[in-house]
C-alpha cells in the first residue's frame, strides 16, 4: 500500500477528531450556558435573549431538562421548518416577530458565517428557537389574545391536546417532522382556510392602492345619470363585486346594479341595488378596517375551532342565525334574534338537555324594575292583558289591582309570572342548556321582527324562528316527535319538560366574518362593539398574560 496514501489518510482522520473534538468541547459549552440560563428562568422567572423575553416558564425548561441541557436544534431541517412557518404566518393574521424573526435570522447568519461558533451564540440560538416554537403553537391552538379577559362569560377554554406537550415537541424535533406538527394544531375547519385565503385577497387590495372612496350626494338609483357612477363601478371592480369592462359611462345601468347588490348581499344591506346613506358608508370603509376585521375573526377561530363535536347546535350572535352542524355539513339553519347591545347575549358553550313545551315566564328581576314596572305604573291593566301573575311570598296570587306600584322602584316583593300561550313571551318552546347566565333559546310572539336584517331585540336570550323544527332534530324521533304530534302537544296549552334522549352540544359565537354555501365571504356589523377589543390585544406585544400562560 501506497506510504503517502496512509499518510493522507491518517492526517484526515486527525483533523475530524480534531474538528469532532472541537465540536464536543462547543456542545459542552454551550450545554453549561444553557444549564446557566434555564436555571436563571426558574429562580426569577425572567429571561431575556438579546432583546428577546422568553415566554415559557415551564415548556422550555422540561425540554432542555428532558435533553440533559444540550442543544435541541441539531436537525437543520426542523429550523428551516419552523423558520418559515414563522416567515409565513402573517397569513393568518399574526405577528412574525411575537415569534423572535429577525433575530433569529440575524443569529443563523452569524452562526452560518462562522467556523468555529461561539457557544453562546449556539446556546441563546437554540433557546430562542425553542421559545418560538413553544409560543408559536401554544398560539395556534389557543390564540394569542386570552378571551378570559375580554369577557367574563367565556368558559370555552381548552386544555393542551393529546399526549404530553413536551413529549411530542420532543418526538417531532427528533423525528424532523416539525412541519406536519404544526400543520396539524391548526383549527381543523374550513373556515379557518377560507379566512386566510380572504386575508391574502384584501391584502393584495390594499397593496395595488385600496378602494378610493365615493363622495356624498344624493342616493345613486339605477338607470339615473351621476358623475359618481364611473367612480363606483371602479369601486366595486376593485373588491371583485363588478366582473365587466370598467367603463367611464355615468349611466348607472343593469350591470352596475346586479354588481350594488352583490355588495349588499354580502354585507348583509337591503339589497335594492341602490347606493344610499347605509351602503355609500359600507362602500367607504377603508381596506385596512376590512384586513383588520379578517384578523379578529382568525383569533377567535383559534380560540374555537379545535376538536368540535360530531353533532351540535351554534347560534351565531353577530349574524343572528343558528344552525345544526352534523360533522362538516349544515343540516338546519334558522333566523334568530338576540340579545339588546346594552343586554348583549354572552358567548359561552354548553350542552341542551331539555325542553319545556308551553313555559310560564317568571319575568326577572332585571327586566321587572327596568322594563315591566314602569308600564305597570303608566298603566294598570298591562299586567292583566299580558296575563301575568302576581305572586307574594308565600306563592298566594294577588290581584295586581291591590299593588300600590308607584311606590316601588326596585326590590319588588313579588313574583311576576306570564302564563302559558302564545301571548307568552317565550312563545310554545323553551330549550334549556344550563348555564350561570340563566340564557336558553326559545320561540317568540314577535315574530314579525324576523324580517329585520339586524335582530338584537331580546333582553339577553336567543328567539328561534323555526322553533318547532330545532325540536324534531333535538327529539331525534320522526315517529314520537313529528310536526304533528309536537303541534297537538302545543295547541293543549299545558306545560310539559321532554328531556333529549341525548344532551346536544350547544356553543354561543360571536363572528363577524361567514362563508356562504358557495363560500362567499359576508361581513357582518360589529354589533356589540366586540371586534376592536381583540384587534387592540392581538396587536399588542407579547402580553405580561401569554409569558404566564405559556407553559
Amino acid at each position: 500500500m501506497n506510504i503517502r496514501f496512509i499518510k493522507t489518510v491518517l492526517i484526515l482522520i486527525l483533523i475530524n477528531f480534531v474538528l469532532y473534538s472541537a465540536c464536543l468541547a462547543q456542545d459542552d459549552s454551550a450545554r453549561t450556558i444553557i444549564q446557566h440560563k434555564v436555571d436563571e428562568l426558574w429562580t426569577t422567572g425572567e429571561l431575556k435573549i438579546g432583546y428577546a423575553d422568553i415566554a415559557s416558564k415551564l415548556w422550555l425548561p422540561e425540554l432542555y431538562e428532558h435533553n440533559d441541557f444540550g442543544l435541541l436544534w441539531q436537525n437543520p431541517q426542523n429550523i428551516n421548518d419552523l423558520l418559515a412557518d414563522v416567515g409565513n404566518i402573517e397569513k393568518e393574521g399574526l405577528n412574525p416577530e411575537d415569534y423572535h424573526l429577525s433575530q433569529l435570522l440575524v443569529l443563523k447568519l452569524r452562526l452560518e458565517e462562522s467556523e468555529t461558533p461561539d457557544p453562546e451564540l449556539l446556546a441563546d440560538y437554540d433557546l430562542l428557537l425553542t421559545d418560538s416554537l413553544v409560543r408559536l403553537c401554544y398560539h395556534l391552538q389557543f390564540g394569542k389574545v386570552d378571551p378570559e379577559s375580554l369577557d367574563p362569560a367565556w368558559n370555552m377554554t381548552r386544555q393542551v391536546r393529546g399526549q404530553n406537550p413536551v413529549g411530542a415537541i420532543e418526538k417531532r424535533l427528533q423525528t424532523a417532522t416539525l412541519a406536519r406538527g404544526l400543520a396539524n394544531i391548526r383549527p381543523e375547519i374550513d373556515y379557518y382556510h377560507l379566512l386566510k385565503s380572504a386575508l391574502k385577497k384584501y391584502r393584495e387590495i390594499q397593496e395595488a392602492g385600496g378602494w378610493t372612496r365615493l363622495p356624498a350626494g344624493p342616493t345613486l338609483k339605477p338607470g339615473m345619470t351621476d358623475s359618481r357612477v364611473p367612480l363606483l363601478r371602479q369601486r366595486l371592480a376593485v373588491s371583485g363585486d363588478f366582473g365587466g369592462p370598467v367603463s367611464d359611462s355615468e349611466l348607472f345601468d343593469e350591470e352596475l346594479e346586479e354588481a350594488v347588490k352583490r355588495f349588499q348581499y354580502r354585507h348583509r344591506l337591503e339589497i335594492d341595488g341602490a347606493v344610499g346613506k347605509n351602503t355609500l358608508a359600507t362602500l367607504n370603509i377603508p381596506v385596512k378596517q376590512k384586513i383588520n376585521q379578517i384578523r379578529v375573526n382568525l383569533e377567535r377561530a383559534r380560540w374555537i375551532f379545535h376538536k368540535l363535536p360530531e353533532n351540535y347546535i351554534v347560534v351565531d350572535i353577530a349574524g343572528f342565525r343558528a344552525f345544526n352542524i352534523d360533522g362538516t355539513t349544515e343540516k338546519w339553519s334558522s333566523k334568530v334574534q338576540v340579545g339588546k347591545p346594552f343586554r348583549k347575549t354572552p358567548v359561552f358553550k354548553s350542552k341542551i338537555k331539555y325542553l319545556v313545551f308551553n313555559p310560564t315566564w317568571t319575568v326577572p328581576p332585571t327586566i321587572l324594575q327596568k322594563d315591566i314596572l314602569p308600564k305597570v305604573k303608566k298603566n294598570p291593566d298591562y299586567l292583566r292583558k299580558k296575563k301575568i301573575s302576581v305572586i307574594d311570598r308565600k306563592g298566594k296570587r294577588v290581584d295586581p289591582g291591590s299593588v300600590n306600584w308607584s311606590k316601588y322602584s326596585k326590590g319588588v316583593p313579588y313574583t311576576l309570572r306570564q302564563e302559558p300561550g302564545p301571548h307568552n313571551a317565550l312563545g310554545r318552546i323553551k330549550f334549556i342548556f344550563p348555564n350561570k347566565y340563566f340564557i336558553y333559546l326559545h320561540d317568540t310572539p314577535s315574530r314579525s321582527l324576523y324580517q329585520r336584517k339586524d335582530r338584537a331585540f331580546s333582553s339577553g336570550c336567543i328567539r328561534v324562528d323555526k322553533d318547532v323544527e330545532l325540536a324534531e332534530i333535538l327529539l331525534n324521533d320522526s315517529a314520537k316527535w313529528n310536526r304533528e304530534s309536537i303541534q297537538e302537544l302545543i295547541d293543549t296549552n299545558k306545560t310539559r319538560r321532554v328531556n333529549l334522549p341525548k344532551a346536544i352540544p350547544i356553543m354561543l359565537l360571536y363572528v363577524t366574518y361567514w362563508f356562504d354555501e358557495n363560500n362567499t365571504l359576508i361581513f357582518k356589523k360589529d354589533v356589540y362593539g366586540r371586534d376592536r377589543q381583540v384587534l387592540e390585544a392581538l396587536d399588542e406585544a407579547f402580553s405580561i398574560w401569554q409569558t404566564r400562560a405559556i407553559n
